[in-house]
């Protein structure tokens, strides 16, 4: 059997496990008949929804560096030993209880309907029991740490023509220092520039810190959209940004 997507495990429960499922299928005779099994379900309904789908799965929100997806994978690993063992164990008390509610169930006249019903649980049971030891973290893992090396690889690849446009980009905004002229050569170049750095950790962990004061090169996140002083502010930020582009571009990761 393949693995299942950590994220998907709450999805995949089947619909045999749910109380509302049962209470309808059992049918008048199964309801005249006290098996427990409803009250088994609604507990196994309780711990399926505390589990936190988003964080037993790494792979449900991107990461960007290796760092970030060690955190993660923690966190999935503390998930996965306080929510999957008690659905596991519980699945198998309603696998007990099913069998017994089943063979109660084969001695009511017309109880045919709520003992195939009672079956029908128990092999749920069963079946989710199975998805509950097959989930592929480490598929999940491996997947990420593909898509990083991915991501790395291009912003490596960009890095150096972003760099060029940026300053290419500055020396047109410096001669033109306008909110039109900042929009063609400064915003974009300036974001692709960020976009490596934050991308490539060598990169991120000796220029981030400063490279991030400009705010994605967005004015209104500046706050110098409608400055007076527009010019003399964004031709000083220019500067800033482009000596660090220049230090960037000396750097020997």
């Amino acid at each position: 059997m393949a693995g299942t997507v950590p994220g998907a495990f709450v999805a995949r429960c089947p619909a045999e496990l749910k109380d509302a499922h049962w209470q309808k299928k059992k049918g008048k005779v199964g309801k005249m008949v006290k098996t427990g099994l409803g009250a088994e379900l609604k507990k196994l309904e309780a711990l399926v929804k505390r589990v936190n789908s988003t964080v037993l799965d790494p792979a449900s929100t991107p990461s960007k560096s290796l760092e970030e997806l060690k955190v993660k994978v923690a966190a999935a690993m503390k998930e996965y030993k306080t929510s999957i063992p008690p659905i596991r164990k519980q699945l198998q008390v309603i696998q007990a209880v099913a069998a017994k509610a089943e063979a109660k169930l084969k001695k009511v006249p017309l109880g045919k309907d709520a003992r195939k019903a009672a079956a029908a649980v128990g092999s749920a049971a069963s079946h989710y029991a199975v998805i509950s030891k097959s989930l592929d973290l480490e598929g999940s893992i491996a997947d990420v740490k593909a898509s990083i090396v991915k991501k790395n690889m291009l912003a490596a690849k960009l890095l150096k023509a972003s760099l060029l446009r940026f300053v290419s980009g500055a020396k047109s905004f410096l001669g033109d220092p306008t909110k039109s002229s900042w929009e063609s050569n400064v915003k974009q170049q300036g974001r692709s520039v960020s976009n490596s750095i934050a991308q490539l950790k060598p990169y991120k962990d000796q220029f981030w810190t400063d490279f991030e004061k400009f705010k994605g090169f967005d004015l209104s996140t500046l706050k110098i959209m409608d400055d007076e002083q527009f010019a003399a502010k964004t031709t000083k930020l220019v500067k800033a940004a482009a000596k660090q582009v220049g230090a960037i571009a000396k750097f020997k990761p």
